[in-house]
Formats: C-alpha cells, sequence, structure tokens
C-alpha cells in the first residue's frame, strides 16, 4: 500500500472501500433501521482490518481502550446474523462483500477475494446489494445455523468425530465462518485453535480443506474418506 494511503488511513476512520460498502448496506436496509445504522456508524471508532489482505475488516466503538456500545442506539435482531451482501468491481475484478452483525450492532465486512488492492479505489460501477436479514425483526436465535456442506455429513462425520481426537467437531449450531485471502471458509472441526478443517463457501467447493496455523494457506484435501484415514493416524 503506498505511503499516501497509510497516511490518509490515520487522517479518517474508513477507507473509500468500507464508505462505499456501508454505503451500499445503507440502501437497502428497510427505512426504519437508517437512525439506528447511522449512529452506530458514526459511533465507530476503530476499524480493524485483517492482514494481509483485509478479508476481514471488523468495526469496533471503543472507549478506555475496550469495546463499549452501550450508548449507542441498537437494532431489535440481537444475535449473530448475515445482514446484507454487496457485490462490486474495482479495477476490473468482481468482489463480493457480507456484513455480519453481532449483538445488535454492525461488525464486520468479509470480502472475497481479499480487497486490500482496490481499497482506496472507486468502484467500476455501481454496486449491486441485497438484504440477507432484517436487523430490525427481533429473534430468538442466538445465532444463525449454518448448511453443513453435502461431503461432510452423515457417515463421513460420524468416522471423523471418532479418528479426530483431541478435536473440536462443529455441527449446524456451532460452526462458523472465516474470511481469508482467497475466499470465505466455513470452520467444521479445529484443534487447540491452530489446526483447522474447513470448506469453502465462496467461490463455492465441493471438497474440504485443511489448514495449519492462522497465516497459512488452505489445503484442499482429494477423496474426504481417504483423508480421514491419513489424519487419524498422522493427528492422533
Amino acid at each position: 500500500m503506498p505511503l499516501s494511503d497509510h497516511l490518509r488511513l490515520l487522517r479518517t476512520r474508513f477507507s473509500p472501500l468500507e464508505t462505499q460498502l456501508l454505503a451500499a448496506v445503507r440502501d437497502v436496509l428497510p427505512a426504519r433501521a437508517h437512525a439506528t445504522f447511522d449512529a452506530q456508524v458514526a459511533a465507530v471508532n476503530k476499524a480493524q482490518r485483517s492482514p494481509p489482505s483485509w478479508a476481514e475488516i471488523a468495526f469496533y466503538r471503543t472507549r478506555w481502550g475496550r469495546a463499549d456500545w452501550s450508548s449507542v442506539p441498537l437494532f431489535g435482531r440481537v444475535g449473530e446474523f448475515r445482514c446484507a451482501e454487496v457485490r462490486f468491481r474495482a479495477d476490473g475484478r468482481p468482489f463480493k462483500s457480507t456484513l455480519t452483525c453481532i449483538r445488535g450492532h454492525i461488525f464486520d465486512f468479509a470480502t472475497s477475494p481479499g480487497p486490500r488492492d482496490v481499497a482506496f479505489l472507486q468502484w467500476d460501477v455501481a454496486a449491486i446489494a441485497r438484504l440477507l436479514a432484517d436487523p430490525g425483526q427481533e429473534t430468538g436465535a442466538a445465532r444463525e445455523v449454518e448448511v453443513l456442506p453435502a461431503v461432510w455429513t452423515g457417515e463421513l462425520r460420524s468416522e471423523a468425530v471418532k479418528v479426530m481426537q483431541g478435536w473440536q467437531v462443529y455441527d449446524e449450531t456451532s460452526a462458523y465462518r472465516v474470511a481469508l485471502a482467497d475466499g470465505v471458509y466455513l470452520v467444521l472441526a479445529e484443534r487447540d485453535g491452530d489446526d483447522f478443517l474447513m470448506y469453502r463457501l465462496d467461490p463455492p467447493s465441493t471438497e474440504l480443506f485443511s489448514l495449519i496455523h492462522h497465516d497459512g494457506d488452505p489445503v484442499q484435501i482429494t477423496g474426504p474418506a481417504g483423508f480421514l484415514e491419513r489424519w487419524g493416524r498422522a493427528k492422533v
């Protein structure tokens, strides 16, 4: 990133990318949610951009060094949910970004592919945004239920639980999404916060992936049954 862009971030809360994403989301929100959304955006005083590609950009309202949204208006829906999706083109390339909300406030944009290289550019054409969930609609669910991939259901998952000793294997209610440089993944199992079994949601894949260390690269697993046999021998 050019030095001029680094200096620009020191003087403003949001990069041009973030400003455009927030505006696109606002356009598809119900009118009754605008005042709350605007108040939350105005309250953000820290943006945390995951290196190296900014695949995840998280927004915080901090006081005395800690996250504190207590004095900011909140949405009626207080669980964790995907609120809106924005598709845009910059520098001739397509991107997709999804805004997630938690505890009644905006939280992060997960973007695929990682958008750092285009963060200070204007988009080529108008974005296409769509509302995924009404933030004002109250729900009893603490978080969204994920759909597990077909490659990871039934007998295969049952066998995985047997051989992946020391691993935490997730179900529909506990699997979670992460944004990496090359796409958005659903974490299906992990061990010690350092080894991960994942499925790529976007761009979509039919195979599973292994990730060792947060700063590593996902490796596609060819043949899930064979993987489980090797995984059991190597990891137990």
